[in-house]
């Protein structure tokens, strides 16, 4: 197997070369967790994989609770489906609370602040009750714990992601275009109940479906398990999963995937965090090395051409429901390519609703582009 058919591979697995889901909440639990601290860029990674996806269908899951927030791994928000939220956030969050604890302790926050918050929000929560992050703050801070302190302004958050983690609350619906918070026994009902092996088969199996081809490190990475949790969990799915060897490298693929295709692939405009870069620890495939430091590491929001990130782009919303998109090149498309760039800023455009104004190109210039060869 070559790189490219790599690249064709992982578009495939992703749902990005031929999009086929109907419902946002299809396309989460095709993931199994969409990373979303980037709200409107999670809303777009979502319908990018749908067909006739609309930014209003996306958060229309969201409000009704079949698409959940929450911080399940690497202590970053996630969209999960609202049967998967549980079980993720019991298998993977505790890994992220453990490694707090020492960080708690330099921001003077005990176990005591801790459980004091955890009550507050329990009480404040109550009966379905959604409330706001500053409105949180203010039922933290009347009942004397402390959301904001000169040495340490973000206390409040830690706080809550804490308690997300520990599985009492999460993200719910918007309100006027804050986030609310719910506890997750009022915002979604139980759904699967997995634990033990049947997790770790389960997680490893929703990876390596979604993101394949791709390495056991890149699935520590993405989970935030052990390297040896995360071999036991290869092992457990070992049922639908195959390897395979590229460059000395081994890589995990569904056992019934099928051949690189070799037809036209579509140009893309990825948000930023998209889970074609962010999922995986490798992005080479996506990439030159070289190139990744002046990219964000993939993180931006990409144009990519035959897999590859061919620049970055940037989105500017205008009066009357207007948008242009100006795109920042690493070298000059042909026309196929320009053409292809053309649909992608349509599709963006229809997605958020609004029309697309006057999309304006800059390419990279050849001393610019030596320059993030010399220096990446």
């Amino acid at each position: 197997m070559k790189r490219n058919d790599m690249a064709r591979l992982r578009l495939a697995s992703q749902h990005l070369t031929r999009p086929a889901f109907t419902s946002p909440v299809e396309v989460v639990r095709w993931f199994g967790a969409i990373q979303s601290q980037d709200l409107p860029a999670s809303l777009y990674a979502i319908g990018l994989r749908m067909n006739h996806a609309t930014e209003t269908l996306v958060e229309r899951a969201l409000a009704d609770g079949s698409i959940v927030r929450s911080w399940p791994m690497r202590r970053t928000i996630h969209c999960m489906a609202s049967e998967d939220v549980r079980w993720m956030i019991r298998i993977l969050a505790p890994r992220g609370m453990a490694r707090m604890k020492t960080r708690h302790r330099a921001m003077a926050i005990t176990d005591g602040d801790l459980a004091r918050a955890g009550k507050v929000l329990e009480s404040a929560l109550a009966r379905r009750t959604q409330l706001t992050r500053a409105e949180l703050y203010e039922r933290l801070n009347a009942e004397g714990v402390a959301t904001n302190t000169p040495d340490v302004p973000n206390r409040g958050l830690h706080l809550l992601v804490h308690w997300a983690q520990a599985g009492l609350i999460c993200l719910a619906a918007r309100r006027a275009k804050q986030p609310t918070f719910a506890t997750l026994d009022d915002w979604t009902p139980r759904g699967r109940d997995l634990s033990g092996d049947d997790a770790l088969g389960e997680l490893a199996t929703i990876y390596f479906r979604a993101h394949s081809p791709a390495t056991v490190t890149d699935f520590s990475w993405w989970s935030g398990l052990t390297m040896g949790e995360a071999r036991r969990a290869v092992h457990l799915a070992g049922d639908f999963l195959r390897p395979t060897t590229v460059d000395g490298v081994e890589y995990w693929l569904m056992r019934q995937a099928t051949a690189a295709s070799h037809g036209p692939l579509p140009l893309l405009l990825l948000p930023p965090f998209d889970e074609y870069t962010v999922a995986y620890a490798d992005r080479n495939i996506a990439a030159d090395p070289s190139l990744l430091p002046s990219i964000s590491h993939g993180l931006a929001p990409n144009i990519l051409v035959n897999g590859r990130i061919a620049g970055t782009w940037k989105r500017t919303l205008l009066a009357q429901c207007s948008v242009t998109v100006t795109p920042s090149l690493l070298h000059i498309l042909n026309s196929k390519e320009q053409a292809g760039l053309a649909r992608a800023t349509k599709r963006y455009a229809d997605f958020l609703g609004c029309t697309l104004a006057t999309t304006h190109e800059r390419p990279a210039s050849s001393t610019r582009m030596r320059k993030r060869q010399r220096h990446p």
